[in-house]
């Protein structure tokens, strides 16, 4: 399901958007580096997720990935969170470094792939590759 041609444009663009949505449907979007992508099914994205994002996937642990390159073509990735941990803890130790509204928390997703589709602005069919 994930090609090296899918991995390697992953680790070209270096970073990813995560959607998520709440038990209520309310989509919520967030950005974030740090995604490495394993065969046959299995993604990882480390980053520093914002609290609503970490909300939304206590109530509803599925998502849609999506890496893309500077045309806005790659690909999207469909699937569910397994495994959430968090991997460091900004605190206040270091305030003229970090952003307010502490504590941040960076969090590692594992989640089990379940579909790879094209994404594109173009035509496309959002039908899963392979």
């Amino acid at each position: 399901m994930i090609s090296d041609k899918i991995r390697e444009l992953a680790e070209q663009v270096g970073h990813a958007f995560v959607a998520t949505c709440d038990t209520g449907g309310h989509p919520h979007l967030a950005a974030g580096r740090g995604i490495a992508l394993f065969q046959p099914n299995r993604l990882v994205f480390e980053s520093w997720f914002c609290p609503t994002t970490m909300k939304n996937l206590q109530g509803n642990p599925h998502v849609s990935v999506v890496v893309a390159d500077d045309a806005g073509n790659g690909y999207q990735f469909v699937g569910k969170v397994e495994k959430a941990t968090d991997t460091a803890v900004l605190n206040g130790y270091a305030p003229e470094l970090e952003p307010a509204g502490l504590p941040q928390v960076q969090w590692r997703l594992e989640i089990r792939v379940e579909g790879v589709m094209a994404f594109t602005a173009d035509a496309h069919s959002d039908r899963p590759l392979g």
